[in-house]
């Protein structure tokens, strides 16, 4: 049995002895509720980009986040949301032979005065930086592939005020974030 929306309302205020019916209005806002709880399910246009010279790939909310012009030399993806969220997808070749504490190391060092690091971590191939600088929260995750010969780069920042909407889709892209081929790469 399929129920329409406004017929879930009706259901919601049909009486019984004893319970007092919902009041329609209540009933929605608990419904808008459950869509504050988890906004990354609220995202209903979620793609997959894919950056073509080296492969690195997300998925990310495209009902968000709007493409902008592509890098000349094809190393990076920028994306911007009204909102003012706003993140970049890149890699570069490893020129300098970084192990993941060398990029570690450069990853953390002369970051800005008024940046303030609240959470790292590291897996065997990737780490992740993340805190708070002027208002904003931004979130780096770092990625070591094709056997130490690329760096792939995800980096994302948006209004510290807006961090319920955002957690989880930070969550979805770093989970989605991975090394593949490209122009310039074989497997990762």
């Amino acid at each position: 049995m399929r129920l329409c929306w406004f017929a879930a309302i009706d259901l919601a205020n049909t009486r019984k002895p004893g319970v007092r019916p919902i009041p329609r209005l209540s009933f929605l806002l608990a419904a808008a509720a459950l869509l504050v709880a988890h906004p990354a399910a609220a995202q209903k246009a979620w793609k997959t980009h894919k950056n073509a010279r080296f492969g690195t790939s997300i998925e990310y909310p495209a009902d968000q986040f709007v493409a902008q012009p592509p890098s000349e030399d094809g190393d990076g993806d920028r994306f911007v949301a009204a909102d003012g969220g706003a993140f970049t997808v890149s890699a570069i070749n490893n020129v300098l032979d970084q192990k993941l504490a060398a990029l570690t190391a450069a990853t953390l060092k002369n970051r800005p005065r008024d940046e303030k690091v609240t959470y790292r971590d590291h897996g065997p191939n990737w780490i992740v930086v993340s805190g708070r600088k002027a208002g904003s929260i931004f979130y780096e995750r770092h990625l070591l592939s094709h056997r130490g010969r690329i760096i792939n780069d995800f980096v994302i920042t948006y209004p510290a005020r807006l961090h319920n909407v955002y957690d989880s889709i930070v969550k979805r892209m770093s989970r989605s974030f991975s090394a593949g081929v490209g122009i310039n790469t074989g497997p990762p």
